[in-house]
């Protein structure tokens, strides 16, 4: 696994990269501290699993380093970590096409299982923000509870099958598609199948969008 870390405190990089090795003690971490050393990482290392980036870097305004990593690399899992943590600083990132926001007051086991998370293919809001970010929902382009794309009153509540709803709560709770498989017995492809029908259910295009959209139609997510 090759992991970038992005982040002008040695003490931070120091930590994470401690965590990361215990994570997979084969991991190769490699680091930088401006923003253009994040384009230089990217440069260097195309085939990276994941980055972890501090978006109050040296030579960075707002997202503006965010923005110019995706459009370098947009299929890199981007995990943004950041003292600020609000409504609105969450939605821009997720809006941008990071894959997570973590709070730099995180513990350490909670930081963990995020990066653990956004490496098995999630998107990570930390479950104390999840309320303020569903508040912000229509920033994403999303329908609010009870209403459609056009803003009308929608006639009746999406409905799953026991079996999707299971898959659901899991999905909630942070769940990899593995650990889906062994807590209800079933096999990768019918989870991946029954985690499918979900999104398209609620016409969501990952987890975030399908538990913020499952939230609004009343479902108990957490």
């Amino acid at each position: 696994m090759k992991i970038l870390l992005v982040d002008d405190h040695s003490l931070i990089t120091d930590a994470l990269r401690v965590l990361l090795l215990d994570i997979d003690p084969n991991a190769n971490v490699f680091t930088a501290g401006d923003a253009d050393g994040a384009e230089r990482l990217l440069d260097q290392h195309p085939d990276a699993d994941l980055m972890l980036l501090d978006l109050g870097i040296p030579g960075a305004s707002g997202t503006s380093v965010l923005e110019a990593l995706v459009a370098r690399a947009p299929d890199l899992k981007i995990l943004v970590l950041s003292g600020v943590q609000d409504q609105r600083s969450v939605m821009r990132v997720l809006q941008l096409g990071a894959a997570g926001f973590v709070p730099k007051s995180m513990a350490s086991d909670t930081l963990v299982s995020a990066i653990k998370f956004v490496l098995s293919g999630g998107v990570y809001i930390p479950a104390d923000l999840l309320d303020e970010v569903t508040r912000g929902a229509a920033m994403l382009g999303l329908p609010e509870r009870g209403r459609d794309m056009l803003g009308q009153p929608t006639s009746s509540r999406i409905q799953l099958t026991e079996r999707q709803e299971q898959v659901l709560q899991l999905l909630a709770r942070g769940a990899p598609i593995k650990i889906i498989c062994r807590e209800l017995g079933l096999s990768e492809g019918t989870v991946k199948t029954h985690v499918t029908a979900i999104y398209r259910a609620f016409g969501a295009s990952n987890r975030t969008e399908a538990l913020l959209a499952a939230r609004r139609q009343g479902y108990d997510v957490g």
